[in-house]
């Protein structure tokens, strides 16, 4: 156990509780209404924040891959979405359970697709690509807290235990491209069973990257009321993780533009179906050029200024905004494939999204009320490296 400050007051605590108890009355009630509707607003929730959460862990060890000296508090933030991960296993486990209420290839088999559209393939592939992942990031974190209280203790890291800590973080970067892959395809891609395209993978585990990112900075800037992480969350790092997020909304309208581009100039009439569902035709293309703007077009444009990137709360804010744009996006990506001609938007919906907002928080909370906010494993770093301007 640890002495600092909570990380979270009481009634935050409290409302965030109250935020998972609306949750999980939001899946009872939206089942009774309508199965189906819920099944999606359950995947919805599970592709937004397995992404988040993913996303975080892959920032941990990216900041270890890249020997980042500015990141002791940050790359803990980071590690601490490994605290939400029972959530998001028992989310995974309904839906690959109720599978049949949902995925339309269950009852109608896709001609040519009958070897990767089985329930069984899809319950061993996605237990399995997750389950390693979370089991390389536990090791990752448990590695990385090891060597936290050797520094804590006064010892020094071995060279053997760095090697260590960075072998596990590059495994962790290639594994989460693997994962969040797998997830794209069978979560999103397969409700619209006769689609492809070879760029919605990568378009999916980059902008888990960039929503990750936001969760981060919202996360830095509560934490840096503490005393203690005060030296390590100055605006030098809100600069750098502002630059690290608008980096990656440039990147992301990039995919997206891509994702259009290959499709024209290829002529490919059998990948334009999704895409013109959700941008060209029917109630969609308003939610989904609106999705699109707040979540990289707005936050790339604000993120310009050094003036809200150097600042806790108007960083804060563009995350919040491109979070909800990145929330949306996601329901734009996911409904119509089932509910083409029908703006699925209940109040039970928006409760079950609230429920994953307060988990996340309180997972988070946990893991950092029990850890050192100040990870000394990475801070050592700064002497380690100290001269060496390559790194």
């Amino acid at each position: 156990m640890v002495d600092h400050a909570p990380v979270l007051g009481l009634p935050v605590k409290l409302a965030m509780m109250a935020l998972v108890l609306l949750g999980i009355l939001g899946v009872v009630v939206g089942f009774v209404l309508s199965p189906l509707e819920e099944w999606l607003w359950l995947l919805v929730g599970f592709v937004v924040f397995v992404g988040i959460a993913n996303g975080m862990l892959a920032w941990a060890a990216i900041f270890r891959v890249a020997q980042a000296r500015w990141t002791p508090v940050i790359i803990r933030i980071a590690q601490s979405a490994l605290a939400f991960m029972p959530v998001m296993g028992i989310v995974l486990i309904a839906l690959l359970a109720g599978v049949s209420g949902y995925m339309p290839w269950v009852a109608h088999s896709v001609r040519g697709k009958g070897a990767w559209l089985n329930v069984l393939f899809l319950v061993v592939r996605e237990v399995l690509s997750l389950g390693v992942f979370w089991v390389l990031c536990w090791l990752m974190v448990r590695w990385n807290l090891i060597a936290d209280e050797k520094v804590n203790s006064g010892e020094e890291i071995t060279e053997r235990e760095h090697f260590r800590m960075n072998a596990i973080s590059v495994a962790v970067v290639m594994w989460y491209a693997v994962a969040s892959t797998l997830v794209s395809w069978d979560f999103i891609m397969s409700l619209s069973p006769e689609w492809v395209s070879t760029m919605f993978a990568p378009y999916y585990f980059c902008t888990n990257i960039f929503a990750a990112m936001g969760v981060m900075i919202i996360a830095s800037a509560v934490l840096r009321k503490i005393p203690d992480t005060q030296p390590h969350l100055k605006p030098g790092q809100f600069n750098d993780m502002g630059n690290l997020m608008l980096a990656f909304a440039l990147f992301d309208m990039g995919l997206f533009f891509a994702q259009y581009l290959t499709i024209w100039y290829e002529n490919l009439p059998e990948e334009t179906p999704f895409l013109l569902i959700r941008y060209m035709y029917g109630p969609w293309p308003v939610l989904g050029w609106m999705a699109f703007a707040i979540a990289y077009a707005i936050p790339f444009v604000l993120l310009q200024s050094r003036i809200i990137k150097m600042n806790a709360k108007p960083a804060s804010g563009v995350a919040v905004l491109a979070l909800l744009g990145f929330m949306l996006e996601r329901y734009v990506l996911v409904v119509p494939s089932l509910r083409p001609d029908k703006l699925m938007i209940a109040p039970v919906g928006v409760l079950t999204l609230l429920g994953f907002i307060g988990a996340l928080a309180l997972s988070m909370a946990w893991f950092l009320g029990r850890c050192p906010l100040i990870s000394g494993a990475q801070a050592v770093l700064a002497e380690v490296n100290k001269g060496d301007e390559s790194i």
